[in-house]
C-alpha cells in the first residue's frame, strides 16, 4: 500500500487536483461559505446583512454545486475507494479496531454512497435555481439553503469521507526539514503542537494553490470566493489554536513565544487587510479585470504572509532554516523582487532626469526602456499595477509640448517611487537592504 505521504505529494505536484482530493476541497468550502462571518464584507454590508440581496452567492453556490456534481460523476467506485483507503488507513490502523473486526468498505457501499451524495447535489443545484427564479435573494433564503445543504452533506457517508481525504491528505505535505525539525523538539507535545502548525500552513498553501490554478482557467473568478471563504476559516481556526494552545506550551522559550504571538498577530492584520479592504464587493464587482486583479492581489498576499510565517516560526527554533529549502518559488520570488527593485530603481532616476531636462531629454530613450520594462520586470508586479505603466507610456508618447510631457513625468516619478518603496517592503527582500549604488546602471 502507498502511504499516506507519497499518496498525497502524487496529487499535490501538479497543477490540477485529482477529483476525489477537489471534490473534497469544494465540499469544504461550501460549508465555510454559508458563514457570513467568513465573508468580506464591509462594515456597512455586514450591518445591512437582513437586507441584503445574495442572489451573487446563491449563484456562486449553485455554480460550485454543479462543479460538485461533475467531479462526483468522473469518481468510480473504486476511484473513491483508491483515494480513501490511504487515509482511512493512516486514521483507523488495525490495531485501533476490535479483535475480530475488519474494515470493508467494498464497492457497493462506495457506489451507494456516491449516488446519495450526487442526489443531494442534484437536489441543492434544484435549490440554488428556485431561489435564483426571483428578483432578489434575501438572507433568509441564502441560510436556509446553507442550513440544508450542510444537514445533508453531514448526513451524506461519501462527502465526509471525501471532505476528511482533502483535509488529510489533499495539503501539501510538510517539507522534510519542518518535519524533522518538529520530531526534535522536547517535550512531545511541544513537537506535535509544532508539526500541527505547520501542516494547517501546508494545507492553507495548498488551497492557495489549487485557487490561483483556477485563477488562470476559463472559470469564472467569482467562484473562488467559497475557497476564500474556507482559507479565512481555516485561518481562524489555526489563529485560534497558537493562542489557546500553541502559546501556552509547556517548554516554549521567550523568543518562541514572541516568534508566535508576532505571527499570529502580522497574519489576522493580513486576514483584516484582505478581507475587510481587498475582497470586500467581490461578490458585485461586474468588471473582469476588476475581479481578476482583487483575487490574484488577495491571492499574492496570503500565499507571501503563510511562506513567511512557516519561516518565522521554524527559524524561531533553528535559524539556519532556509526558506529555499522550504518552498520552491521562494528563491524564484526573492531573485525576481531583486530584479523588479533594481529595474524601477533605474527607471525612477530616468524619469527622474528627463524631468529636470524636459527641454533636451531624449524621449525615445525614456520611451525605449519604458517599454523594455513593461516586456520584462514588468511581469513580476502585480497585475493592478501593470495599467498604469500602460496608461503613462501612452500620456508621455502624446504629450504635446514640453510643459505637458513635464507635468506626466513628475506624476510618473511619484507613482514609481509608491511603487518601488511597496516592493521594498515586500518579506522576501527583508535580508536584502536597498544600496542605490548595486543598481546603478
Amino acid at each position: 500500500m502507498t502511504p499516506v505521504g507519497e499518496e498525497v505529494r502524487k496529487n499535490t505536484v501538479g497543477e490540477d487536483l485529482a477529483p476525489a482530493r477537489e471534490l473534497g476541497l469544494w465540499l469544504r468550502a461550501l460549508q465555510s461559505f454559508f458563514d457570513p462571518s467568513n465573508h468580506p464584507f464591509g462594515e456597512s454590508e455586514r450591518a445591512d446583512i437582513p437586507t441584503r440581496n445574495f442572489s451573487c452567492e446563491t449563484a456562486i453556490a449553485r455554480d460550485v454545486l454543479f462543479r460538485c456534481l461533475q467531479l462526483a460523476g468522473r469518481l468510480s467506485p473504486e476511484d473513491a475507494s483508491a483515494q480513501a483507503q490511504p487515509l482511512l488507513a493512516a486514521l483507523e490502523p488495525e490495531a485501533a479496531r476490535p479483535e475480530g473486526l475488519s474494515r470493508q468498505p467494498g464497492p457497493a457501499v462506495t457506489e451507494r454512497a456516491l449516488a446519495e451524495l450526487s442526489e443531494v447535489l442534484k437536489d441543492g443545484c434544484g435549490l440554488a435555481g428556485a431561489l435564483l427564479g426571483a428578483p432578489s435573494v434575501g438572507f433568509e433564503g441564502w441560510s436556509s439553503l446553507g442550513s440544508v445543504l450542510s444537514r445533508e452533506l453531514r448526513g451524506s457517508e461519501a462527502a465526509g469521507l471525501l471532505a476528511s481525504t482533502q483535509a488529510g491528505g489533499g495539503a501539501l505535505p510538510v517539507p522534510e526539514p519542518l518535519a524533522a525539525l518538529a520530531e526534535r523538539l522536547t517535550p512531545d507535545e511541544l513537537g506535535e503542537d509544532i508539526f500541527h502548525v505547520f501542516n494547517v500552513f501546508m494545507s492553507l498553501l495548498g488551497s492557495l494553490r489549487f485557487a490561483e490554478t483556477r485563477l488562470r482557467s476559463e472559470a469564472q473568478v467569482q467562484q473562488l470566493l467559497p475557497l476564500f471563504t474556507l482559507i479565512h476559516d481555516d485561518t481562524r481556526g489555526l489563529l485560534d489554536f497558537i493562542e489557546s494552545r500553541g502559546l501556552r506550551t509547556e517548554g516554549l522559550g521567550e523568543g518562541v513565544r514572541d516568534a508566535l504571538d508576532g505571527t499570529a498577530y502580522a497574519i489576522r492584520m493580513e486576514l483584516r487587510k484582505i478581507f475587510e479592504h481587498e475582497l470586500v464587493d467581490f461578490c458585485s464587482l461586474r468588471q473582469p479585470s476588476q475581479v481578476f486583479v482583487r483575487a490574484e492581489n488577495a491571492l499574492g498576499l496570503l500565499r507571501d504572509s503563510f511562506q513567511q510565517s512557516v519561516l518565522a516560526v521554524a527559524q524561531s527554533f533553528d535559524p539556519a532554516v532556509d526558506g529555499g529549502q522550504l518552498f520552491a518559488s521562494f528563491h524564484t520570488k526573492l531573485e525576481q523582487s531583486l530584479v523588479l527593485r533594481r529595474d524601477l530603481w533605474r527607471l525612477v532616476r530616468l524619469v527622474r532626469r528627463a524631468a529636470g531636462e524636459v527641454e533636451t531629454f531624449p524621449l525615445s530613450l525614456l520611451l525605449e526602456r519604458l517599454g523594455s520594462f513593461r516586456q520584462g520586470s514588468q511581469r513580476y508586479l502585480m497585475f493592478k499595477d501593470w495599467e498604469p505603466f500602460e496608461r503613462f507610456h501612452e500620456e508621455i508618447e502624446s504629450a504635446a509640448e514640453a510643459r505637458e510631457t513635464a507635468h506626466v513625468l513628475h506624476r510618473f516619478d511619484a507613482f514609481l517611487e509608491t511603487l518601488f518603496n511597496q516592493v521594498n517592503m515586500r518579506g522576501v527582500l527583508a535580508p536584502e537592504p536597498f544600496d542605490p549604488a548595486s543598481a546603478a546602471e
